[in-house]
């Protein structure tokens, strides 16, 4: 039952919590909350103080005048005391401003959390508000990430932690364009570390930009002798910094940051100034499987030769035993030993992708390459072992944490990369395209080796809908048949959406010509409940279906009046039906305008919704990080009705081309078909800052033509 209950669970999960009385604190509570809250309110540092703000932003819409969050570590036997202590205050400008504000969020899990609000009104006067009111958050996910803790709880063996992960929101009331909002939380978690040897806490990235101006802004971190820190700080930003004094270890500080202008495909961990820390508690200092260093050192660097040793003793300490000899014996029980080479790596890849889903809850990077490099040792195939780092996240010489690493396995000058639910051997992932990465040599003497990534081009990720259309001349709907066939990276956009609530991942086993393993061992009546389940859920879930890809296909299509059909013809998961493709069946209403005895119809609208870029966005800051190369086609057959001629076809033919795109388009009449071929290409992962005039040609004449109407002349 526990595999069909992962099943389930992919498909769908809800959480129900009870309810709060109005009172939500007691006067009790309240005390204790604004007792955590006076070390906070009484911090003499002066930039809490600041009610002015520069000239030069008067106009933006908010301006961050402070922010500071201190880390505080203190170990108490079998405890690790994590106090995360922030404070915020905001000037609110206009009505936008004060819109993001006007709630607030905070958790209150444990004795020794706190929050605290304070509204400076533009007279001066301070007010207090009250957190009475608040209301119990029943799901922690709709937490703005602004109010959510940096690092958060840790995992740990045993857990008998007293703080728990209880967020309250509160509406601030009165507040007006020209407050200031002066806001503090405190978190606290008592880490459980009895019998653990470390723990790394979540890693921060803290991007300098922030969504406002900001006058200042501070980090500082105070740790027991048992916790080190990693920090890296890229284009620009300020470095943390020893302060060699008793009330704080390290502290960072930033000034006077203008805020970030391009809103739209930014690759913000990597071209913006960003600084990235990491506590980590080590009861053993300088642990080579660890990224810290000695007692005291504020770890900023690490070499290639230092990288390839840590991976050496990690792929070492790795303990895939269980699941490499699940693997093993999946892959004897359909043959392998006499398999082709080619064949044995495909199954091998899909055992594992199997176990990693179906026996695990997903394997790390790490965790699939040392089983694959297993696997492949049966069958003595070489290979190579590559590490790199997301173009989202870092670049590899700026590697400074353990879990930054993405292990790769290169076979026969391809690379595997980590299953995901969907994926397929060699399946290339786009954050990886044109990657500097690191071969890494294995054995006494490890290297690392310079080596660059493959980059994609537009014709490996194809997007086609083939769109069949006709018009109801009595409802004036469009009747729609879209058939949509999607290969390489493109895929990733749309497998949930083709694939959930359908019966595609419930028999996985199919992909390596296994036995049915779900099955394996149910018997008589357990079985019986086991297929009657299957049943009612897959009975539930064409209903869903319906209602899911109605709301999925809203983002192209905003006046969709009825869907009627889903239909998967290829999951796209296996080795031989790589292609994803599904049809979609519904009716569009609003596409026919009536002028006269003519009719208007919006046949270019079927190729969905189009990017309209706005006018403050026609300068660029920054290049524009498109994720990846890739092709769009849309293939348009529009049943002319009876009695009505197509006419002004020639004016919808266009042709944009240049090095970042094209756009364009095809029509014709053929009988009684009006037939249109549009093309889109994105031809670049990266279109630099110079070349956004290209982009924006492109994408201009995408919209205007998605806004364009055919002319049906009455005969």
């Amino acid at each position: 039952m526990n595999k069909l209950f992962y099943l389930l669970t992919f498909l769908s999960i809800s959480t129900v919590i009870n309810a709060q009385d109005d009172d939500t604190f007691s006067p009790s509570k309240l005390k204790d909350i604004a007792d955590n809250m006076k070390p906070v309110w009484d911090d003499p540092d002066p930039d809490f103080s600041v009610s002015v703000v520069p000239e030069k932003w008067k106009d933006e819409s908010g301006i961050i005048i402070a922010q500071k969050t201190k880390f505080s570590f203190d170990k108490d036997a079998n405890k690790l005391a994590v106090y995360e202590i922030t404070r915020r205050r905001i000037k609110l400008n206009d009505r936008d401003a004060v819109n993001s504000y006007s709630s607030v969020w905070f958790r209150i899990g444990s004795s020794k959390d706190g929050a605290g609000i304070r509204v400076i009104k533009s007279n001066g006067s301070i007010q207090d508000v009250s957190l009475r009111n608040a209301i119990l958050v029943e799901d922690n996910s709709d937490v703005p990430s602004t109010f959510q803790p940096y690092i958060g709880k840790a995992a740990t063996y045993y857990d008998k932690s007293r703080s728990r992960i209880i967020f309250y929101k509160l509406a601030v009331p009165d507040l007006d364009p020209g407050d200031i909002i002066d806001y503090g939380t405190i978190f606290y978690d008592d880490n459980t570390i009895k019998k653990m040897s470390f723990i790394e806490f979540d890693p921060i990235y803290y991007v300098c930009t922030r969504e406002y101006p900001v006058l200042s802004q501070k980090f500082e971190i105070d740790t027991d002798d048992k916790s080190f820190v990693n920090s890296k700080s890229t284009m620009g930003a300020p470095e943390f910094k020893e302060t060699g004094n008793s009330n704080v270890d390290y502290t960072w500080e930033d000034r006077n940051r203008e805020k970030l202008k391009d809103t739209r495909w930014i690759n913000s961990f990597v071209v913006l100034p960003m600084v990235k820390f990491q506590i980590v508690f080590s009861r053993t200092e300088n642990r080579s499987d660890l990224f810290i260093g000695d007692k005291g050192e504020l770890k900023q660097n690490i070499s290639p030769e230092e990288l390839a040793k840590k991976m050496n003793v990690l792929y070492n300490k790795l303990d895939g035993s269980y699941y490499y000899s699940l693997a093993k014996a999946y892959l004897k029980q359909i043959g392998y030993a006499d398999m082709r080479e080619d064949d044995f790596i495909a199954k091998a890849y899909y055992v594992l992708r199997h176990l990693s889903f179906y026996k695990a809850n997903g394997f790390p990077s790490e965790l699939f390459a040392s089983c694959l490099t297993q696997c492949l040792d049966l069958r003595k195939i070489p290979y190579d072992l590559i590490v790199t780092t997301p173009a989202t996240l870092t670049q590899p010489e700026n590697i400074i944490f353990r879990t930054e690493p993405e292990w790769i396995v290169r076979v026969k000058n391809k690379y595997i990369f980590n299953a995901t639910l969907f994926s397929n051997p060699y399946d290339y992932r786009e954050e990886f395209l044109n990657t500097p990465a690191y071969i890494i040599s294995l054995g006494k003497n490890p290297t690392a080796t310079p080596v660059t990534l493959p980059a994609g081009n537009p014709e490996e990720n194809i997007t086609t809908n083939t769109i069949s259309a006709t018009m109801d001349t009595g409802s004036r709907n469009m009747i729609v048949i879209h058939q949509k066939s999607i290969t390489g990276l493109s895929k990733q956009n749309y497998n949930v959406q083709a694939m959930i609530y359908t019966t595609a991942l419930d028999d996985d086993y199919r992909s390596y010509g296994g036995e049915d393993d779900v099955r394996t061992g149910l018997t008589g009546m357990v079985l019986e409940k086991f297929e009657d389940k299957l049943r009612e859920r897959k009975k539930e879930d064409k209903t869903r279906k319906l209602e899911y890809m109605k709301k999925a296909l809203e983002d192209d299509y905003d006046n969709i009046s009825a869907y009627n059909e889903f239909i998967l013809n290829s999951d796209g998961r296996t080795w031989r039906k790589q292609e994803l493709n599904y049809t979609n069946k519904f009716e569009l209403s609003d596409m026919v305008k009536i002028a006269g005895q003519d009719l208007l119809v919006s046949v270019p609208g079927l190729i969905g919704d189009q990017f309209f870029i706005p006018r403050d966005e026609k300068t660029r800051e920054f290049d524009a990080y498109l994720s990846f190369p890739r092709s769009l086609r849309n293939i348009i057959s529009f049943t002319i009705p009876d009695g009505y001629k197509a006419v002004g076809i020639n004016n919808l033919n266009m042709n944009i081309d240049n090095e970042t795109g094209t756009f364009a388009v095809m029509a014709s009449v053929e009988g009684n078909q009006l037939k249109i071929l549009v093309k889109k290409l994105y031809k670049q992962m990266n279109v630099k800052k110079e070349n956004w005039n290209n982009l924006l040609e492109m994408l201009y004449a995408a919209f205007n033509f998605s806004q364009k109407k055919v002319l049906l002349k009455k005969l």
